[in-house]
C-alpha cells in the first residue's frame, strides 16, 4: 500500500498563511543549524488549509537542501500497525528499521527496541542533510504510531529533523492527541479573511472570485479555504460564476458536504458508482483491487478514474480531500455496504493466503461485513490473525482493539476462553492493568465450567503478572488462589504449565504468611521440572522464582550460582532482559556474600546493557546501586545525584517498586546520619506501599525511635518484635541489623541477647536492604557492638577486628563507623554522651537520646564539657591566631579598670582574713562575683581594656551567641539536657561548665 506524497507545488506565496509559513520555515532552518528538532502540530477544521501550510512548508525547505517524506493517514483503512512509519522510512530508504522485533516475554522490551530502531533509522538518514517529515491527518493515525511520535521526540532534540502532524481540531480526541504528542510547536488555522479568501480560491481554482459574491461567500464558508473553493467550482459548474450576478447568501450551499454532494452529482452515473466502492475500501486509490472487488474491467475503472481526476474529486491515486470520501462513503446504504465489505474481505482474505498482503486489510472488512449482517466466521478468524500480527509488530492497542471485535462475534463459544487470554496479554502489553485482569478472571470462570486445565493455567498465570510474569501483583488477595486450583488442575507429569505454575506460585505466596518452606519446595520442583523438560525459556523463570524464595543468609552461595546460569541461560537465547534479571539476583547476592570488586563489577555490566535498552523500568536499578555504594563511601555528592537520577526514572518507568526502594535508601541514609527525626512521612509511604508488611515496620519503627531518642517507645517495639517470628528471608539480615542498633540505643537488653545469637553464625556476610538500596554494614561489626554492649569484651575484639576488614573493602563511611563503634562507640545504660558522628551529634542525658545537626555552638559546647570548672577563652574557642591593633576605643577607660581591681585585691584580703564573719563573708563573695562579671565584660586578653569593635569583642559576642542559641536548640529536643547546660555554661570573654553535680561526658 502507497502513500502519496505532498500536493504539487503551490507557488512562491501561499494566500492568507504567510505569518504561518514564515514561522515553520524559521523554526526548520534553526532546527538544521543547531542540530535542534522539533515535534509541531497544525490543527484546524476540514478545509481550512492545514495540508497546504505543510505541503508549502515541504516546498520550501527541500528547496532549502531538506530531505524530506511526507504520509498521509487514511481513515481505518485496514492497515497494520505502524504503517505510516513504515512509509516515512520507505521514502527516506531506511524502511528495514520498521521489521517486527517482537519479543513474547517481553512485550514492553520488544515495543522499546523497535522505537529505538526507528530513531537510529533518522539519525542515520538526518547524518546525510536535514529533514522534514510531515503527517498529515494526525489523528487517523494508530495509537501505536503517535506514541512513537511522542516517544522519538528527545531523540529529535539533537537531530537536524522537524515532525510536522496535521490534525482536525474538531475530531473528540484532538486534546488527548494534543497531550500524547506534546509538539515543540502548535499552530491552530482559523479562517481568512475575505480578500486572502479570494486570493487563496483564485489559486485554487484558477477562478477569480467575484467582488460582487466575495462577501456573501465569506458569510457561508466563515473563511475555509476548500468550502469557498468547492462552492466556485460548482457555480462555475452550474454557469452561475458571472461577475454581474450578485448572489444572495441564501442561495449558496449551506455545508461543504452539500456543495461535494452536487459536484459529484456531475460525473458520470457509472464513475460515482465506482468512487462510492473505492471509498469504501479506503482512502487511496488501488484500480486493481477496485476492478476485481466492482466487477468491473480495469479499463472502466481506469476510465471513471480519469473523469473524476479532471473534475477535481481524486488526485493521482488518492481522493482530493477526505471529505470528498466521507461524503461518497455515507451515500452507500447498509445493503450495498455489506456487500461491498464482504466481497472486498473474501477478496483480501485471498490475497492473505497466497502471502501477498497482511490480515488487516481483510479483517477490516469482514469485521464491518459481520456487524452489518455478515458471516462471523471469517470475521473472527481474521481479526485474531490480524491482532496475532499486531502483537508481533507491537501494536498492542490494535491488537486489543481487534479481539475486543472478536470476542464480540465469538458469543459463548469454544474459543472464547483462548480469545480471552489472548485479549489479556495484549492489554497487559498495552499498559491496561484492569481490562486484562478482566479477561483472565473470565477466561478462569470459563475454564472451571469446561473443566480444561490448560486454559485455566494460562488465565492463573494471567492473573498473576502474565506469560512474562515480570511484575507480579503481590497485593492481588486472589492471586494464591487462582495459581493453586490451576496447578492441581494439570494432569500428572511434566508440563511447561505445571512449571510455570509451580515458579510462579512460589513467587505469589510472597508476603502472605506462608511457610518460607513451602515457596522453597515449589521453585525447587520448578526448577527441577524445568530442567528434566530442557527448556531454557522455563528455566529462567523457575531459577529466578527459587532466588526469590531463598533469599535471605542460608543460601547466599546457591542464589550466586542460580543468578550466574540465569545470565548464561538468557545470553545463549539472546534474551537481554533475562539476563537483566539474572544480573540484578547476582549483584545482591554478590553484596550479601561481601564481594565489593566483583558487585562494582556487576553494576557496570548491568548499566552497559541497560543503556542499551534505554528502558526507565530496566534502567532504575543503576542510580539505586550507585546511590548505595555513594553512601558506603561517604560520597554524599554524588548519592544526592543519584538519588535524584533514580527519581526522574522511577517517574518515568512508573514503578512502585522503584519509589519504594528509593524510599529504602533514603531511609539507610538519613538514619545513618542521625537524622531519624526527617523521615516520619518517608516511613509511612514506604509501610504503605510493602504488602501485607507487619515485621519490617517494627523492625524499623524500633530503630527510629531509638534514634529518636523516644526510648520507651523503642523498647515496646522491641518487645513486639520479640514476640513475631522473622522469616528468613532477604530482609532478614538487615531487621536483625535494625533490632541490633534499636536494642542497643535503647538498652533493652533481651532484644541485643536475641540479635546476637541470631546474627552470630552470619558474621561474614552484610546487612544488605532492599536489593542493594543500601547496607546496614557488615553483620560482624553489628555482633561487635552488641558483643560490648552485653559486656563480652573479647568477643567484641574478635568481632570488630573482622569487621574492620570487611567494612574496609565496602566502603570509607561504613569502615569509619566500625572503628568508632570498636573505639567505644557503643553506649551503655545510664551514660551521658555528647560525640560527633560525621555531621551529626548524638546527645544523650538522663536515659534519653537525641541527635542533631553539627553547629559552631554544639563543636564550643563539646569543649566546655570536656573541660568541667576550667575557664576556657573564646579565643581559643574560635581558634583566633592574632588580634589586630586597630579598634573604636575602649569600654572603659583604664581608671575604672584599676578601681576595680583595686577593690577585688580588698576583698580578696578580707576573705583571707580569719575576723570575717559568715554574714560579711557572703556580702564579700557577692561583691566579688559582681565585680568579675563587670570586670569581665570591660577587659580583653591580659587583662587589657576591652576596645568596641575589636577582634576580642566580636569573638566574645560570636562565641556568646552561638553557645546561647545551641543551648536553645539543644532545649527544644532535650528538655532536660537543655535545662542542664543552661543552668551549667557561662559565657563572656572566659567561657565554662561548672556543673552542679558530675556529669561523666562521653565523647
Amino acid at each position: 500500500m502507497e502513500s502519496a506524497g505532498p500536493p504539487g507545488k503551490i507557488g512562491p506565496v501561499l494566500a492568507g498563511r504567510v505569518t504561518e509559513l514564515r514561522e515553520l520555515l524559521g523554526s526548520a532552518s534553526r532546527a538544521a543549524t543547531e542540530r535542534r528538532g522539533w515535534v509541531g502540530l497544525v490543527g484546524g477544521e476540514p478545509g481550512i488549509g492545514k495540508t497546504r501550510l505543510a505541503a508549502a512548508c515541504a516546498d520550501r525547505l527541500t528547496e532549502d537542501g531538506f530531505g524530506h517524506a511526507w504520509v498521509s493517514c487514511p481513515e481505518d483503512h485496514g492497515a497494520p500497525p505502524f504503517w505510516l512509519w513504515g512509509q516515512l522510512l520507505d521514502q527516506l530508504g531506511t524502511r528495514d528499521a520498521l521489521r517486527p522485533v517482537a519479543d513474547a516475554a517481553d512485550p514492553e522490551l520488544a515495543r522499546f527496541l523497535l522505537f529505538e530502531a526507528v530513531a537510529a533509522a533518522l539519525r542515520e538518514a538526518a547524518a546525510r542533510r536535514p529533514l522534514l517529515l510531515v503527517v498529515d491527518d494526525l489523528h487517523w493515525a494508530d495509537p501505536g504510531s503517535r506514541r512513537l511520535l511522542a516517544a522519538i521526540r528527545p531523540a529529535l532534540a539533537t537531530l537536524p529533523v522537524v515532525a510536522l502532524g496535521t490534525y482536525r481540531d474538531t475530531e473528540p480526541t484532538a486534546d488527548a492527541l494534543c497531550a500524547e504528542v506534546g509538539p515543540e510547536r502548535h499552530l491552530v488555522l482559523t479562517g481568512l479573511a475575505p480578500d486572502e479568501l479570494a486570493a487563496a480560491v483564485h489559486m485554487a481554482t484558477g477562478s477569480a472570485v467575484p467582488g460582487a459574491i466575495v462577501a456573501a461567500l465569506h458569510a457561508r464558508t466563515a473563511g475555509n479555504p476548500y468550502f469557498a473553493a468547492e462552492v466556485v467550482r460548482l457555480l462555475r459548474a452550474e454557469g452561475r460564476l458571472d461577475a454581474s450576478i450578485q448572489l444572495p447568501a441564501e442561495l449558496l450551499p449551506r455545508t461543504v458536504r452539500v456543495v461535494l454532494e452536487r459536484r459529484l452529482a456531475l460525473l458520470p452515473a457509472q464513475a460515482t458508482a465506482l468512487l462510492r466502492v473505492a471509498a469504501l475500501l479506503g482512502d487511496e486509490l488501488d484500480p486493481p483491487l477496485l476492478a476485481e472487488v466492482a466487477g468491473q474491467p480495469l479499463t472502466e475503472v481506469a476510465s471513471a478514474l480519469a473523469a473524476a481526476e479532471a473534475a477535481r474529486v481524486v488526485s493521482r491515486d488518492r481522493f482530493a480531500h477526505p471529505l470528498v470520501r466521507e461524503v461518497l462513503d455515507a451515500q452507500l446504504g447498509p445493503a450495498e455496504r455489506l456487500s461491498w465489505h464482504a466481497r472486498a474481505g473474501a477478496l483480501l482474505a485471498r490475497r492473505y493466503r497466497a502471502g501477498t498482503v497482511g490480515p488487516a486489510a481483510a479483517a477490516r472488512h469482514l469485521l464491518a461485513a459481520a456487524e452489518l449482517g455478515g458471516a462471523a466466521g471469517p470475521a473472527l478468524e481474521f481479526s485474531r490473525l490480524a491482532a496475532a500480527d499486531a502483537v508481533r509488530r507491537v501494536g498492542y492497542e490494535d491488537a486489543v482493539r481487534l479481539l475486543r471485535a472478536a470476542l464480540v462475534l465469538a458469543g459463548s463459544g469454544g474459543d472464547r476462553g483462548e480469545l480471552l487470554c489472548e485479549l489479556g496479554e495484549a492489554a497487559l502489553a498495552a499498559g491496561d492493568p484492569q481490562v486484562a485482569r478482566a479477561a483472565y478472571a473470565e477466561a478462569a470462570e470459563l475454564a472451571r465450567q469446561a473443566g480444561r486445565a490448560e486454559l485455566l493455567a494460562d488465565a492463573a498465570l494471567g492473573v498473576a503478572g502474565g506469560r512474562g510474569g515480570f511484575e507480579v501483583d503481590l497485593r492481588d488477595p486472589g492471586r494464591v488462589a487462582v495459581l493453586t486450583e490451576a496447578l492441581r488442575a494439570q494432569p500428572d507429569g511434566d508440563s511447561k504449565a505445571s512449571a510455570a505454575l509451580l515458579g510462579r506460585l512460589s513467587l505469589a505466596l510472597a508476603f502472605t504468611g506462608a511457610p518460607p518452606q513451602e515457596r522453597v519446595r515449589l521453585s525447587t520442583e520448578a526448577v527441577t521440572m524445568a530442567r528434566r523438560l530442557d527448556d531454557r525459556a522455563v528455566l529462567v523463570t523457575a531459577l529466578a522464582a527459587r532466588c526469590d524464595a531463598i533469599s535471605g543468609p542460608d543460601h547466599v552461595a546457591e542464589r550466586r550460582a542460580a543468578a550466574t546460569e540465569i545470565i548464561e541461560l538468557a545470553q545463549a537465547d539472546g534474551d537481554r532482559t533475562g539476563e537483566l534479571l539474572g544480573r540484578r539476583l547476582l549483584v545482591v547476592a554478590l553484596a550479601e556474600a561481601a564481594d565489593w570488586p566483583t558487585v562494582d563489577a556487576e553494576i557496570s555490566s548491568y548499566a552497559r546493557l541497560a543503556e542499551q535498552l534505554g528502558q526507565p523500568r530496566l534502567g532504575w536499578y543503576v542510580p539505586l546501586w550507585r546511590g548505595a555504594r555513594a553512601l558506603m563511601r561517604g560520597e554524599r555528592a554524588l548519592a544526592d545525584e543519584q538519588a535524584r537520577e533514580l527519581g526522574e526514572m522511577a517517574e518515568r518507568a512508573g514503578s512502585v517498586n522503584a519509589r519504594l526502594l528509593g524510599l529504602v535508601q533514603r531511609f539507610v541514609r538519613l538514619v545513618g546520619e542521625g537524622r531519624a527525626d526527617e523521615l516520619s512521612g518517608d516511613f509511612a509511604e514506604i509501610v504503605g506501599l510493602i504488602p501485607d508488611d507487619l515485621r519490617a515496620a517494627g523492625c524499623a519503627r524500633a530503630l527510629l525511635n531509638a534514634h529518636r531518642g523516644q526510648l520507651a517507645e523503642a523498647r515496646a517495639d522491641l518487645d513486639r518484635v520479640m514476640n513475631e517470628t522473622v522469616p528468613r528471608d532477604g530482609e532478614w539480615l538487615p531487621k536483625y541489623a535494625q533490632i541490633s542498633v534499636a536494642a542497643v540505643l535503647a538498652g533493652h537488653r533481651p532484644a541485643a541477647e536475641l540479635a546476637y545469637q541470631a546474627l552470630e553464625s552470619h558474621s561474614g556476610l552484610f546487612a544488605v536492604e532492599g536489593h542493594l538500596a543500601g547496607s546496614w554494614g557488615s553483620v560482624a561489626a553489628h555482633l561487635g557492638l552488641l558483643a560490648r554492649y552485653l559486656g563480652r569484651a573479647e568477643d567484641a575484639d574478635a568481632h570488630f577486628a573482622r569487621a574492620a576488614e570487611l567494612d574496609a573493602a565496602a566502603g570509607a563511611a561504613l569502615a569509619a563507623r566500625t572503628r568508632e563503634w570498636a573505639g567505644g562507640g557503643s553506649v551503655p545504660e545510664g551514660a551521658a554522651v555528647f560525640r560527633l558522628d560525621g555531621e551529626v551529634w548524638m546527645l544523650r542525658y538522663a536515659d534519653r537520646t537525641v541527635r542533631m545537626r553539627d553547629s559552631k555552638g554544639l563543636r564550643d559546647l563539646a569543649v566546655l564539657l570536656a573541660r568541667p570548672g576550667e575557664q576556657t577563652h573564646v579565643g581559643e574557642l574560635t581558634q583566633a591566631t592574632g588580634l589586630p591593633s586597630s579598634d573604636a576605643g575602649p569600654v572603659a577607660d583604664r581608671r575604672a579598670l584599676a578601681a576595680y581591681r583595686e577593690r577585688l585585691r580588698r576583698i580578696d584580703a578580707e576573705l583571707d582574713s580569719a575576723d570575717a564573719g559568715p554574714a560579711e563573708t557572703d556580702a564579700l563573695n557577692h561583691e566579688r562575683e559582681a565585680l568579675l562579671a563587670e570586670l569581665g565584660a570591660a577587659t580583653g586578653l591580659g587583662g587589657r581594656p576591652r576596645v568596641a569593635g575589636s577582634p576580642a569583642e566580636r569573638m566574645r559576642k560570636a562565641v556568646t551567641y552561638r553557645i546561647r542559641h545551641a543551648i536553645a536548640r539543644v532545649e527544644q529536643a532535650h528538655p532536660e539536657l537543655g535545662r542542664h547546660l543552661r543552668a551549667s555554661v557561662h559565657t563572656g570573654t572566659w567561657c565554662s561548665y561548672t556543673p552542679e553535680h558530675r556529669v561523666e561526658w562521653r565523647r
